[in-house]
């Protein structure tokens, strides 16, 4: 999940990176937070493992691969 820009009001930072526990897959983090609630979950883009899930939170987060899993 890539947002383009966030709305007025929501702030982010860096999350680091998340190894996919399923294949090994690099993610970098980025973390919002906001006034406004959301509802999502993120999938590896590799092996489909759920990544993170979040329900009516001020603070959601977008993994963006940056490194696949060697075959």
């Amino acid at each position: 999940m890539a947002l383009k820009s966030p709305k007025p009001g929501v702030r982010t930072r860096d999350g680091g990176e998340y190894t996919c526990p399923g294949c090994g897959a690099v993610y970098k983090v980025t973390v919002y937070t906001s006034p406004f609630k959301d509802t999502n979950h993120q999938d590896c883009e590799v092996c489909n493992t759920l990544i993170k899930s979040w329900n009516h939170a001020t603070t959601w987060w977008s993994y963006k691969l940056a490194k696949r899993p060697r075959k």
